[in-house]
């Protein structure tokens, strides 16, 4: 009987050992996914473009139709890039814009762009759409090069 006892100590001790381990509230490391309602991907640059040049200035987005959480609420969203030495370019909020001659992956396409600065030469960048006052992990958008 003893055994069975400590057996079971020993059992709930590491469950609650791997359910308290999963979770982290420090930066860059969220429990969750951020829920745009949608789906996105990168416009201008494309994903996979090479030879972006580095004065792009902004980065455009194309979403799925506007009834869903990135239409309402654009303004809280922004686009960062991680370059490939690990260097993060914040750009600024998103805006509304009109891209005629842009890729359209959707039955409803709509376009935000962000702002940002001066890339460096010859990076990989990586782009997620993220939401500064939130505690979610940023959704990948595509990675593209200059």
């Amino acid at each position: 009987m003893k055994r069975s006892t400590w057996l079971l100590s020993v059992v709930t001790a590491l469950g609650l050992w791997g359910c308290s381990s999963g979770s982290s509230t420090s930066p860059g490391h969220y429990q969750y996914p951020c829920v745009t309602g949608t789906s996105q991907t990168l416009a201008n640059p494309q994903p996979g473009q090479t030879g972006v040049p580095t004065t792009i200035g902004q980065v455009t987005i194309v979403a799925m139709g506007n009834g869903n959480t990135l239409y309402n609420t654009y303004t809280q969203w922004i686009v960062t890039l991680t370059d490939n030495t690990g260097t993060p370019w914040t750009g600024s909020p998103l805006s509304l814009v009109s891209d005629p001659s842009g890729p359209h992956p959707y039955p409803s396409d709509f376009y935000y762009a962000s702002n940002l600065p001066m890339l460096n030469p010859g990076r990989t960048y990586q782009a997620f759409l993220s939401q500064p006052n939130a505690s979610c992990t940023p959704v990948s958008l595509g990675q593209f090069s200059t």
